[in-house]
């Protein structure tokens, strides 16, 4: 096998390029408290101020990043039974309209404790207008029964948002047969009359507050992968939830391992929400390491 050159340590000129993550705002106008087992302090107020603290950090870094991806959640579910789920959505929105680059919204959880599904694609948390298209190949094209896209902030670079909540009970009228389908499956996996409750259960990411992938969005991922390996380009991925521990924040299917193993990429990132605390960061991507292998 031929050595490779060694491109050496990075420098202040490397070119790189970089784009903000932000997750878990989950504002609400209310005092501070703690999380549901009592363990972790909640700031729900507080949390403005820490997003206007990113918005300033990014604003002002000599290097802006190209984009920032909001990871689910911006809201608290506290919201809907103090009926404030709008003034509170429309709080945090036009705090992100101080920021100078693009902001892309995935869907969590609380988004759908305050919301129907087809209130959140008709309100200004469905940034896909923010999509890019590639000519001639309509399999890479999304369906508009999930909300998931792809754009390329930089070349070479394709980002891919994903609907984890694409099959689920929140957000769906009960009467549709969606729904039925997804209750079918939660109540499968799950026997407990509390569908949030994963005790006893071997598969405990079947609980109500979570969700899953349709056939059809993983089909859909499969083409826009297929043609980023196809094309040599790298791939980040964000998408709530994703993480492998704790379990309970596993996507239904079990997903805790990726469909794009099986083709043999080693170019893709994942980029997910976080479940302890809000997280903000500036993720820079160095482009002397993003040779194909």
């Amino acid at each position: 096998m031929d050595d490779k050159p060694d491109p050496g340590p990075l420098s202040e000129s490397s070119e790189l390029f970089s784009f903000g993550v932000i997750a878990d705002i989950q504002y609400a106008d209310l005092e501070d408290g703690y999380n549901f087992q009592g363990s972790r302090r909640r700031y729900y107020s507080h949390s403005l101020l820490h997003l206007q603290c990113a918005i300033e950090h990014w604003n002002k870094e000599s290097s802006p990043p190209c984009c920032v991806l909001q990871l689910g959640d911006i809201i608290d579910g506290y919201n809907a039974q103090y009926k404030a789920s709008e003034k509170s959505l429309e709080l945090v929105l036009n705090t992100f309209q101080t920021l100078k680059v693009p902001v892309h919204h995935t869907w969590g959880n609380h988004e759908f404790y305050n919301f129907s599904r087809d209130y959140l694609t008709n309100s200004k948390l469905n940034t896909r207008f923010l999509e890019d298209q590639i000519a001639r190949h309509p399999e890479t094209m999304p369906s508009e029964s999930y909300y998931a896209y792809h754009f390329v902030p930089f070349p070479k670079f394709r980002f891919i948002l994903l609907d984890a909540y694409d099959m689920s009970v929140l957000g769906v009228d009960q009467s549709s047969p969606k729904f039925q389908q997804c209750l079918k499956i939660l109540r499968e996996h799950n026997p407990n009359t509390e569908l949030n409750s994963p005790q006893g259960l071997s598969e405990p990411q079947f609980v109500q507050f979570n969700g899953g992938f349709s056939q059809e969005q993983l089909n859909w991922l499969n083409e826009v992968l297929t043609f980023s390996d196809r094309n040599q380009e790298k791939v980040v991925i964000a998408i709530f939830p994703f993480t492998p521990r704790p379990l309970t924040v596993c996507a239904w299917p079990g997903i805790t391992e990726t469909s794009w193993q099986s083709f043999g990429l080693t170019s893709v990132w994942c980029v997910s929400s976080p479940v302890t605390r809000m997280m903000v960061a500036t993720l820079r991507i160095p482009l002397v390491c993003t040779t194909s292998t």
